[in-house]
C-alpha cells in the first residue's frame, strides 16, 4: 500500500487527484493552507471509499512548516511513496504593475514550496525508490514573454528546471521525478459564456476537466515505464500558454 502526500489537495486539481488515486489501496496525506471547509469535503468522501487519510494544515514557503509536514505525515503513516507538489496559485497581473511583495509571493508559492517539501521528503523517497510529481504548465518550455503573469510563469519554468535536474540527480537512486504540464483547466464555477471563451482558444475544442489530470497522475505513478522520468507531460488539447 502506498502513502501519497499530496500538497494544495482542497484544490480543483488536488480534488481530482486524490479522487483519482483512491481506487487503489493507499494512504493519502492530505495538505492544505486555507479553507478547511473543501479539505474536510474530501476527506469525508475519502472516508465513504475506506481511502485512510489525514490533514495536515501548513504554509509550505516556511522551510520548518515543510519540514513538519514531512515529519508529521511519516509519523502518521510510516512512510511516503510519492511527493504530488500541486500549490502554486496563478496570478494574472502585467509585469509593470507587479510590486516586489507580489513577485515575492509568486516565487514563493510556485517555486519555493516544490523545493521545501521535496527537499525534507528526499531521504524518505530514496529508501522507497519513490516518485515526485510537480506541476507546471502546457508551453513551459518555451520561454517567451509572458507579461501578464511573468511571477508564475519564472516560478513554473523553476519547476520544470528542477523538476529535469532532481530526475537526473535521483535517477540513480530509483526516484523518479516528472512533471504535469496542464492547460486551460475547467476550475471552479465558470458560466457557459467563460467556457466558450476557454474553448475558442484550444484546438481540442474545450478546456481540460480536472478529472483528467487526476487519471494522468494515476496512470504517471501505477502504470507508466519505470524509466519515464524528466519528463514534462502536457495535458492540454494541443494549447500552450
Amino acid at each position: 500500500m502506498k502513502t501519497i502526500l499530496i500538497t494544495g489537495s482542497n484544490s480543483d486539481i488536488g480534488i481530482a487527484v486524490a479522487k483519482a488515486l483512491s481506487d487503489r489501496p493507499l494512504q493519502l496525506a492530505l495538505h492544505y493552507y486555507s479553507n478547511q471547509a473543501k479539505a474536510g469535503e474530501l476527506q469525508a468522501w475519502l472516508n465513504e471509499k475506506n481511502v485512510p487519510s489525514r490533514l495536515f494544515q501548513c504554509d509550505l514557503t516556511d522551510p520548518k512548516q515543510a519540514e513538519s509536514l514531512i515529519a508529521q505525515s511519516l509519523e502518521a503513516f510510516g512512510s511516503i511513496d510519492v511527493l504530488i507538489n500541486i500549490v502554486g496559485p496563478f496570478v494574472y497581473k502585467d509585469i509593470l504593475e507587479v510590486t516586489p511583495e507580489e513577485w515575492s509571493a509568486d516565487i514563493n508559492l510556485n517555486l519555493h514550496t516544490c523545493f521545501n517539501t521535496t527537499y525534507y521528503a528526499m531521504n524518505e523517497l530514496r529508501r522507497n525508490q519513490g516518485q515526485i510529481i510537480n506541476f507546471a504548465f502546457s508551453g513551459v518550455e518555451n520561454i517567451k514573454a509572458w507579461s501578464m503573469s511573468t511571477g508564475y510563469c519564472a516560478a513554473k519554468t523553476g519547476v520544470a528546471a528542477l523538476t529535469k535536474s532532481l530526475a537526473a540527480a535521483l535517477a540513480p537512486h530509483k526516484v523518479r521525478v516528472n512533471a504535469i504540464c496542464p492547460g486551460l483547466v475547467e476550475e471552479g464555477n465558470i458560466s457557459a459564456e467563460e467556457r466558450q471563451q476557454m474553448a475558442s482558444q484550444i484546438p481540442y475544442g474545450r478546456p481540460v476537466h480536472p478529472d483528467e489530470i487526476g487519471k494522468t497522475t494515476a496512470w504517471l505513478i501505477w502504470n507508466s515505464p519505470e524509466s519515464m522520468t524528466g519528463s514534462l507531460i502536457t495535458v492540454a488539447g494541443a494549447w500552450e500558454y
